[in-house]
């Protein structure tokens, strides 16, 4: 887990510019899905999860989505691997 520097609600405050700076320099990938044609990126950032919606992908975003709740993480689980819960082998799942 990522140490927590910015809680949620202070990124929230912060202006889009600086929001995707942290994003970029500090933001952990979780996943990535499709929704239509809009792409979706999933990072971790601070122990807090942020969606962002991609207009264009990597190019232009529309909307980012920040959340503290693990329930953000449902549309990614197939993409999440944990070491060491296989019953105590370390291999991943």
């Amino acid at each position: 887990m990522t140490k927590k520097a910015l809680g949620l609600a202070e990124f929230n405050e912060l202006s889009q510019e600086l929001q995707f700076e942290l994003l970029h320099r500090d933001g952990v990938y979780v996943g990535k899905r499709k929704l239509g044609n809009q792409v979706i990126i999933l990072l971790q950032l601070y122990g807090f999860y942020v969606e962002v919606h991609y207009k264009q992908y990597r190019k232009k975003i529309e909307h980012l989505i920040v959340s503290g709740d693990t329930d953000m993480l449902q549309p990614y689980m197939d993409q999440i691997k944990v070491k060491g819960l296989d019953k105590g082998t370390g291999t991943d799942l």
